[in-house]
């Protein structure tokens, strides 16, 4: 019988400061408005891995931030069917951090971003919620036109900001709870993948209990 073992990363629990924003990064896919202090740390090197890309990550009564960098790309692919096997971007958000269930529950969302496949010639963003396997419950669905995600495309590389607003993060209540549970992953055709916490093995990322945290400072 075969098994899969979670990264190095799975037994141990991480988590960093999140910064709060007085100013709303505008969401148009250029990282001109961030800094090193909002990058989230790179945890891929625990397990011996290096990092392809730079997340960052900001927080306000609003919602939260996201903004992407990968370099060195080669190729784009985007496949809204089969995301993992193409480009994109996931993240998990527990609004709650409560580490003691190994399923998720309506505080647990799964958020996913594709550098294209929307519009006429496909090049627009798209960005949704999407259901957590084995889930005892799953968190009210956000509206899709709620979520906003900018895109910029360079020759070698691709930027991308997303903000999921408070009303489509159940439970989301930062002066209350100031820590979240959080982990991402960046699907790449030319990279493979780059994780937080745990990657996409199953049924690994959709335990929360195996999620990082995100403190609100």
């Amino acid at each position: 019988m075969s098994m899969i073992a979670p990264p190095g990363r799975a037994f141990f629990r991480f988590a960093f400061p999140c910064r709060h924003r007085e100013d709303p990064p505008v969401v148009d896919g250029n990282l001109r408005d961030w800094d090193s202090s909002y990058r989230v740390p790179p945890l891929l090197e625990v397990d011996g891995g290096s990092s392809f890309a730079d997340l960052y990550m900001a927080w306000s009564d609003a919602g939260l931030w996201f903004a992407v960098q990968v370099k060195g790309k080669q190729s784009f692919r985007v496949d809204p069917r089969n995301h993992w096997q193409a480009d994109s971007f996931e993240v998990w958000i527990d609004t709650r951090d409560v580490k003691d269930s190994h399923r998720a529950n309506r505080y647990c969302h799964h958020f996913l971003f594709l550098p294209g496949g929307r519009g006429r010639q496909g090049s627009e963003p798209i960005g949704r919620q999407t259901s957590i396997d084995r889930a005892r419950e799953q968190a009210p669905p956000c509206p899709e036109d709620a979520l906003q995600v900018g895109l910029r495309r360079l020759k070698r590389s691709y930027q991308m900001e997303v903000f999921v607003p408070a009303e489509g993060l159940n439970g989301y209540r930062p002066r209350e709870f100031d820590r979240i549970g959080f982990n991402y992953v960046l699907n790449d055709v030319d990279h493979g993948s780059q994780s937080w916490s745990v990657d996409r093995s199953p049924p690994f990322y959709s335990d929360p209990s195996r999620w990082g945290t995100a403190e609100l400072r």
